[in-house]
């Protein structure tokens, strides 16, 4: 049987400022979202602010 665990986060960012303040954003949360997916944790959803992952866990 798989097990999972679970990660809640919040990804902080800077106030953004006009369009290019909207693509510093974009670029923070892109390499926020792409740290954890090198970690293995995948986006399953977001709601409120808040970033929900899940990995697999390998028992062996």
């Amino acid at each position: 049987m798989k097990k999972f665990e679970y990660k809640v986060v919040s990804i902080p960012t800077s106030v953004p400022l006009g369009v290019k303040g909207y693509e510093k954003i974009a670029t923070e949360f892109e390499n926020a979202l792409n740290e954890l997916g090198a970690e293995g944790w995948e986006l399953i959803q977001r709601a409120d602010g808040l970033f929900f992952f899940k990995r697999e866990i390998y028992v062996g």
